[in-house]
């Protein structure tokens, strides 16, 4: 018998105190057929009730306990035919067990007059016995009790506490064993222990259909589930949590993991986010929304959930470890981030296409007039139109300088993470073909403030930063380098400080002055636009970029960004 059933299990109670205790107030009834006053029960029928107690309780499983019942019952009156029968959810009885009765007898006219007893048995809440069935007015229908013999039969209510939760029967046609009363006091206190072991009985097939449940929503959900108690050891885990350590190279620890520490089954660099997170605030959980695992060829970004719960005694028992793969989810941020800007870009190659088309036109026209009067030798007529076609030039050359200025842009700013926006750009260049030999160094806090920034428009700037390193990279070190990417409170505590530094050849002396200007590159390929952008994108954030030389060699672009300012 398991843990469960012990607590269950209903102790023998003191029979000879409960049975005076029910003979003092047993009420004389009219549904007994009888008014001679209850007889005394001896140490036999004690005994007997004693041991059919323990028979009933040594079991959980609701139809072995109806078959105990059923035959413990019949065994101990003697009886010849016997049925149990329960209520169903629509408060209906239905036949359970039976002694003596064929399954297809249970809707035969046979068997009415006992159901119909049943039912009044469940109606009133008393029992009723005869000891002279074809005497007794209250067994109307005489051809069936002619027929089945029946000469005594008692019925009991199977009661939990005022509740009534069915019926046992039993019947006799013996006229040598014919129940008395002293029979009903033990039938009905037989009843009441059995009654009590349906019970629990139903209440543990109910526990175990939820666990079942619960079972199941845990082990098919695709979020893997680990539960470790107050000392970091696992108790619990779901299919998923193996699958998703096998993917981000785990394999190490997938196998087995019940017994063993957390911290023992994570690898080294990933340890302190664990000790951490477990000895937070015992009642608030930890949500870590980007957790970023090195694989060999790939990066998994996980979202961690520590959540603290407590048993039932209210008591501290230690931590759900929820582990979400959300890989796909990030990798698709950032196509969207992209397609945003491509789009914007989009929008804006058309209507600079349009508006140099009306000048090109102009131009082309009048370039066209220069040359007809050439050959025709109408130079009066030359000036005016040269003078147009330099006006449009000079009208190009403006709009051109124009869209090099960024203070028209329109911003959208929204407070939000930076770790998240840093974690996820590495995430994003990584697989590319430029950063195969790149390593990284990131330490952007996730408790920072969050920044007022338009997300497209700074993943642009930090986007270019990364790209000016491995481009520097490719030319000088075959391809190979550090970006180191950090991040911290400002000084003056309204800014948010964050910078990117490699390991490269630095910045060369001849463009240092003028690096954030339009056109000036040190790059083979390079258009010189990158910077000056920006500068410009910075600045419209309220913010600062600047640039210098690191004493161990490199380059460091350190920018400012202003905290997101939280309402009350």
């Amino acid at each position: 018998m398991d843990k469960f059933q012990e607590a269950l299990k209903i102790e023998p109670q003191d029979i000879a105190e409960e049975l005076k205790t029910f003979n003092d107030e047993f009420p004389e009834s009219e549904d007994m057929g009888d008014t001679a006053l209850v007889g005394t029960l001896d140490y036999d029928d004690l005994a007997a009730l004693y041991d059919i107690n323990q028979a009933v309780n040594s079991t959980l499983i609701l139809d072995d306990i109806l078959d105990i019942v059923m035959t413990k019952s019949v065994n101990l009156f003697n009886a010849e035919r016997g049925f149990l029968m329960l209520l169903d959810e629509n408060n209906r009885l239905q036949f359970k067990t039976a002694h003596n009765i064929k399954k297809e007898q249970f809707n035969s006219e046979d068997m009415r007059i006992s159901t119909t007893i049943a039912d009044t048995v469940v109606k009133t809440g008393k029992s009723v016995y005869t000891s002279d069935a074809l005497n007794d007015q209250r067994f109307a229908q005489k051809a069936s009790i002619i027929d089945l013999h029946i000469r005594s039969a008692m019925v009991v209510p199977l009661k939990i506490k005022t509740e009534i939760i069915g019926v046992l029967y039993l019947d006799n046609s013996s006229q040598t064993n014919i129940f008395i009363k002293q029979d009903l006091v033990l039938f009905e206190m037989f009843a009441a222990q059995a009654a009590l072991a349906i019970h629990n009985a139903r209440l543990y097939s109910e526990v175990l259909e939820l666990q079942k449940y619960q079972q199941n929503i845990i082990a098919n959900i695709p979020i893997g589930l680990l539960v470790v108690d107050t000392g970091a050891n696992i108790t619990a885990v779901n299919g998923s949590i193996q699958k998703i350590f096998d993917k981000i190279g785990w394999h190490q620890f997938s196998n087995n993991l019940i017994g063993k520490k957390i911290i023992d089954c994570v690898p080294d660099k990933y340890r302190r986010t664990f000790i951490e997170s477990l000895a937070a605030d015992k009642n608030q959980p930890v949500i870590i929304p980007r957790f970023n695992i090195d694989c060999q060829d790939k990066e998994v970004v996980l979202k961690l959930h520590f959540c603290p719960f407590d048993n039932y005694h209210g008591d501290k028992s230690g931590h759900i470890i929820l582990f979400e793969d959300i890989t796909e989810q990030v990798i698709l941020e950032q196509y969207l981030i992209l397609s945003e800007k491509l789009i914007g870009k989009g929008e804006m190659a058309a209507a600079i296409g349009h508006e140099l088309n009306n000048y090109l036109t102009v131009i082309s026209t009048n370039a066209q007039l220069v040359a007809m009067n050439l050959d025709q030798g109408k130079y009066d007529n030359l000036k005016g139109k040269v003078d147009v076609i330099v006006k449009n030039v000079d009208h190009i050359k403006r709009f051109t300088d124009g869209l090099m200025d960024f203070s028209t842009l329109e911003l959208k700013p929204v407070p939000y993470d930076l770790s998240r926006l840093v974690e996820d750009l590495v995430f994003f260049v990584k697989p590319q073909p430029k950063f195969k030999h790149v390593t990284f160094d990131i330490d952007v806090p996730s408790n920072l403030p969050q920044v007022h920034i338009d997300v497209g428009q700074i993943h642009q700037v930090l986007l270019n930063l990364i790209i000016n390193s491995a481009d520097a990279f490719a030319e000088s070190r075959d391809g190979k380098g550090h970006i180191r990417v950090k991040a911290a409170v400002y000084e003056k505590g309204n800014m948010i400080a964050l910078t990117v530094a490699d390991n490269g050849p630095g910045i060369a002396d001849e463009v240092f002055g003028k690096l954030f200007e339009p056109h000036i590159t040190t790059k083979k390929t390079g258009h010189g636009l990158g910077l000056s952008n920006c500068l410009r994108i910075v600045n419209n954030h309220g913010g600062k970029i600047k640039a210098f030389n690191l004493p161990e060699g490199g380059a460091c672009f350190e920018i400012l960004l202003p905290i997101a300012i939280v309402s009350k």
